[in-house]
């Protein structure tokens, strides 16, 4: 650029420009900046992309030479807070890329993601410079992406799924197996799916009540491999089909990945429902992805999605536990949890477990996590960290309450006499 080196107030006037039009009518950031470019920098080439603020700076300073601000107060650029990773909230960046100059600009916005403008004097190589930037952008800081109103990376998603593995889900074990088989026979075979000319994609969906463990075969299918993990937090947008066009362009970008609905009977409705299944049926590739849903009510989904194969190939009912299912997962929380440091050595354990898994019929997991820890925060609440015999009262007490609470649930007439969801100890 003719005028590279010419004084950096301009740019500052830009970024400060931007930070006014906030509160007033002139214009997005991009905008704006656009209007300085054009004044300063006559001639030059510029593109816009929107896309992630780290990881777009983390690709300048590794594959680019002599980086510098060209504002002031640079140190401070750095402000915005997600999750405990700092994001660039505004830069003005310089670097030499292939011996040429670059300014790319991050315009001040409120979110980690945003328009970032490259400006450069050769087209092509700028163009080159764009797509790289872009490709890494995409990535996820780790392994997993959530969606809500954007993608973000998910660090708290990332330790989740790294946590969980086929081995904790109690389960029937055919069940088990089956959704496993499904999955991890996907992942593995791509090559088979093209040899027998069918096309790699597949998708599962996972039905049933809530609490039984559908989010947990979620975060298993994730543990058995390195492929990148989505997950759909939401579809809160005004323009839901074009969040719709948004998800499915990254999964593709990033296939082979898994892509999670949690909660799929909330995302598809009239407004967008031709263009979830267009985008369902691949009209354009969705080769590599692994789409998993789960519904805790199915009656609600569309009859396009559950009854065609090529979008749900495989429908699961994930149901209630049964008394071994239900021992086992007692068995698991009151000698592998945290729990189990502090059971008192005249505590029956298997006595223990036992009598709950006999009384909790019609309970699912979570509520059998309840029990347990509802009963060692009534022995706190008295000042005791021991679980001891009032640790086991309190336990088959609170079986007797929540069997109360599912018995009115069930019944709609007895919903106004229930307690609230706090008094019952549910979180």
């Amino acid at each position: 650029m003719k005028n590279f080196r010419q004084p950096v107030g301009w740019r500052d006037e830009a970024i400060n420009a931007v930070i006014r039009a906030y509160s007033t009518t002139e214009g997005t950031g991009t905008d704006i900046v656009y209007v300085f470019i054009r004044q300063h920098l006559p001639g030059s080439v510029t593109y816009s992309r929107d896309m992630d603020r780290l990881k777009l700076t983390q690709f300048l300073r590794a594959e680019t030479d002599e980086m510098q601000s060209l504002i002031s107060g640079s140190a401070n650029t750095f402000g915005y807070y997600d999750d405990g990773v700092s994001h660039a909230l505004y830069a003005w960046y310089s670097v030499s890329w292939r011996g040429q100059r670059i300014e790319i600009v991050m315009p001040p916005d409120h979110s980690s993601d945003g328009d970032a403008i490259f400006i450069g004097d050769d087209d092509t190589l700028l163009g080159e410079f764009v797509e790289m930037a872009t490709a890494h952008s995409i990535q996820p800081l780790g392994r997993a992406l959530c969606y809500s109103e954007g993608w973000e990376s998910a660090p708290d998603i990332d330790a989740e799924i790294g946590s969980i593995t086929w081995d904790d889900i109690v389960l029937s074990k055919g069940l088990v197996e089956e959704v496993r088989s499904a999955i991890d026979g996907f992942l593995a075979n791509r090559e088979v799916y093209r040899k027998l000319g069918f096309p790699w994609r597949r998708g599962i969906l996972l039905v049933g009540p809530p609490g039984t463990g559908k989010t947990m075969i979620c975060k298993a299918a994730g543990a058995g491999t390195s492929v990148p993990f989505l997950y759909v937090r939401d579809l809160r947008e005004h323009g839901h089909s074009s969040a719709i066009h948004t998800i499915f362009e990254r999964a593709r970008q990033l296939s082979p990945c898994i892509l999670v609905f949690e909660d799929m009977d909330g995302f598809v409705n009239e407004s967008n429902r031709t263009v979830f299944l267009n985008e369902m049926d691949g009209f354009q590739s969705n080769d590599g992805l692994l789409i998993l849903a789960s519904s805790n009510h199915p009656e609600r989904i569309d009859d396009a999605l559950l009854k065609r194969p090529s979008r749900f190939d495989r429908v699961f009912h994930v149901s209630l536990p049964d008394f071994a299912e239900r021992r086992e997962y007692c068995r698991r929380l009151i000698e592998r949890s945290e729990l189990s440091k502090h059971v008192a050595e005249g505590v029956d354990r298997n006595s223990l477990v036992d009598r709950i898994a006999e009384r909790t019929e019609g309970f699912t997991p979570a509520y059998l996590k309840e029990v347990f820890v509802s009963a060692a925060l009534a022995n706190a609440h008295g000042g005791c960290s021991t679980l001891d015999q009032d640790f086991v009262d309190a336990a088959l007490r609170q079986v007797d309450e929540f069997r109360a609470f599912l018995k009115k649930a069930q019944d709609p007439e007895s919903l106004g006499e229930m307690a609230n969801g706090a008094k019952m100890g549910l979180r």
